[in-house]
């Protein structure tokens, strides 16, 4: 848990302690232990914290889903940085955070999302 991971995580991610970086693999164990929680971005193929725990239960199946992530993508350290920077992938699906911004190599809504290869096209 560093200021890395935070860095790399998915611009998806809801405010708060819990968060899900570049390193997920779309496994779906997540989904399948905190379905309230975890949403799938089908475009770029990965999860993300759709909601962050209300209940103690919530926050247990959040718990339990970080420690069984095979590819140790799931963090809580998240309370402790800043949320305004943006994340370092936001290029892969757009950064949320401002929707009118433009791409400075294509000039393609950030929203849009558009990944690496699509730019061969």
């Amino acid at each position: 848990m560093s200021a890395v991971s935070f860095a790399e995580r998915w611009p998806e991610n809801q405010r708060g302690k819990f968060y899900v970086d570049a390193q997920c693999l779309d496994c779906d164990l997540c989904r399948e232990t905190a379905p309230k929680n975890f949403a799938r971005y089908d475009d770029g193929g990965y999860s993300y914290i759709s909601k962050q725990p209300e209940t103690k239960e919530e926050e247990e199946l959040l718990r339990e889903s970080l420690e069984g992530c095979p590819c140790e993508a799931i963090f809580d350290d998240g309370d402790e940085h800043d949320w305004d920077a943006v994340p370092a992938n936001a290029y892969v699906s757009g950064s949320p955070r401002d929707p009118n911004k433009k791409c400075g190599h294509c000039n393609v809504p950030a929203t849009k999302g558009r990944r690496w290869w699509e730019f061969w096209k």
